[in-house]
């Protein structure tokens, strides 16, 4: 059984709908997400998350683990990828309003398994939970 090791609540910005995951220093320029028919893109150490919304805020959950978490099928859509985090230190690509700081660092940086969920909801502000551990 896998336990979280440390876990952030925050928002960020929806802005072209777009926003992205980044290990600190990442310099990467990701295709859009929809080209290849899906809502996540991830490179080398970032990834870039494509929503329905635009000029919104959304909820969005940082946690790391330390082994797989277990699935959680309350989400209306779950996507899992790999990326490396060699800084372990996360920030959050807010295209237009820049870069933003959530105060989330990895215990144990390197490459990551990343899981992530989104839930659109009813009226309220879009979510999304995003779990590390390591690769």
């Amino acid at each position: 059984m896998s336990s979280r090791l440390t876990a952030v609540t925050t928002t960020t910005l929806l802005d072209h709908r777009l926003f992205g995951i980044a290990d600190d220093g990442a310099e990467e320029d990701l295709p859009f997400p929809h080209e290849a028919g899906d809502w996540v893109r991830a490179g080398r150490s970032s990834i870039l998350v494509e929503t329905p919304f635009d000029n919104d805020e959304a909820v969005l959950r940082l946690e790391e683990w330390d082994a797989e978490p277990a699935g959680d099928h309350e989400w209306d859509d779950v996507v899992a990828v790999t990326i490396g985090c060699p800084s372990g230190t996360i920030r959050l690509n807010q295209v237009t309003a820049g870069w933003a700081d959530p105060g989330f660092t990895l215990t144990r940086p390197g490459d990551q398994h990343v899981r992530l969920s989104c839930r659109f909801g009813d009226g309220d502000d879009p979510e999304f939970l995003v779990q590390f551990w390591a690769a």
